[in-house]
């Protein structure tokens, strides 16, 4: 028997086929010798997975991905059911079924309300915009929170005001318009960690379509439950229950995404494990220490400025031997300069910099400030540290070739 090829479908079985000895004709047998029997019947799972599930699953994304697809299906289903009690708050709010209100008091309500959450987006995308990539998992959680917030106001704060209903549905829409630029640019970047075959659009096409199914199932649910139970406080406690479900699963979401791109949390607890023990943490494990909610484990933000401009560093050495003893402690390979200015340490970044020499000054900037020797006189010890540290965290899987530090946009030309 002459094998002619050996074909797998993904994960599947492997197949064989080959010529038998007795025979001219090349068939299809399995690994056992056996001649595959036709299918013929439907496979619901398999329609199932081709409709939700992108092309080539499980090898086509990350390890996390149906972990976190699965809460993130969770909180959808809460969030929508909440958000259909929440309408019904809202509807009662702005008078609908009261014979003294009126369309166009409800129309200038709903025009003001959709144009204070556009103005929210607005400001927001201006104000926090670049964060969104550096803490993703953060602001992902954090939009979820707003969104819940804002719908608890409308639910208990609008039915019993309805005079300031108009004011009321302004600030909660700016918040949701908040919630809209935060959710959405975050989910982006998860999308694009969990697609790992440049196959982005089929991920996020396959998201939006569990999420569509979803919503459109907990609709139904919701809509059950605003027709058979008419009691408010058991109205009440499901809009609570929901929301707890909602936060529980947007928690459980975000601590089972595996971020594998250093931000500066990340990045920091893994030096901070390097400078104590020379090892370097997993991925798993960063990110597991990672915070998700507000603060950082250990932060150097405050103290160090990455990407400066050239005017204060002039102002605080003019003397022109100064600026180029400092230009000549650096090896001419290297794309920065680490000085001490006025009362922070800053960093300058040379006009081809590239991502793996930002870790490397982060990571010299974070040494230094570890134990405030002079930068003269451990340079070149760090470098060494530096090769080593780059060559373990490779190995334990981190991208060392991009990262979601805080970097200003000035770049600098020197030894003109």
């Amino acid at each position: 028997m002459k094998i002619h090829f050996r074909e797998k479908y993904g994960r599947g079985e492997e197949t064989l086929y080959v010529k038998p000895t007795d025979s001219l004709n090349v068939v299809q047998v399995n690994l056992k010798g056996e001649i595959p029997v036709a299918r013929r019947s439907f496979s619901l799972v398999q329609l199932f997975k081709n409709i939700f599930l992108p092309k080539g699953y499980p090898d086509s994304v990350s390890v996390d991905y149906m972990s976190y697809q699965k809460w993130d299906t969770v909180q959808a289903f809460c969030s929508t059911i909440t958000g259909a009690l929440c309408t019904h708050a809202i509807l009662k709010g702005v008078g609908v079924g009261n014979d003294t209100a009126s369309a166009l008091s409800a129309t200038v309500t709903w025009i003001l309300k959709d144009g204070t959450g556009h103005l929210g987006k607005i400001l927001f995308a201006w104000w926090k915009g670049s964060e969104l990539d550096m803490d993703s998992k953060k602001w992902r959680l954090r939009a979820d929170i707003l969104n819940d917030i804002a719908m608890t106001a409308e639910v208990f704060v609008l039915p019993y005001y309805p005079q300031y209903s108009t004011y009321i549905l302004c600030a909660t829409s700016t918040v949701k318009g908040i919630v809209g630029v935060a959710g959405g640019a975050t989910r982006a970047a998860l999308t694009l960690h969990h697609a790992l075959r440049n196959n982005l659009a089929d991920v996020s096409s396959k998201d939006s379509a569990q999420e569509t199914c979803v919503n459109l199932v907990a609709s139904f649910v919701g809509l059950a439950i605003l027709t058979h139970v008419q009691n408010p406080n058991t109205l009440t406690f499901l809009f609570f229950l929901f929301t707890c479900l909602h936060i529980v699963a947007n928690v459980r979401a975000v601590k089972s995404v595996c971020l594998r791109t250093f931000n500066e949390a990340r990045y920091l607890i893994a030096l901070e494990e390097y400078f104590k023990t020379g090892n370097i943490l997993s991925p798993d494990r960063v990110n597991q220490l990672e915070r998700i909610t507000v603060g950082q484990t250990v932060s150097l933000t405050q103290r160090l400025h990455m990407g400066g401009t050239a005017k204060a560093l002039i102002e605080t050495y003019p003397n022109t031997y100064d600026l180029e003893s400092i230009v000549s402690l650096y090896d001419p390979r290297d794309l920065f300069i680490v000085a001490e200015v006025k009362n922070y340490l800053a960093v300058y970044f040379h006009i081809d910099i590239r991502p793996t020499d930002v870790l490397k000054a982060y990571f010299f900037a974070a040494s230094y400030l570890q134990d405030k020797t002079k930068i003269r006189d451990f340079y070149w010890e760090v470098q060494n540290k530096w090769s080593d540290f780059l060559s373990l965290a490779q190995g334990q899987g981190w991208n060392m070739s991009a990262h979601l530090l805080p970097v200003d946009e000035y770049r600098l030309i020197w030894r003109i």
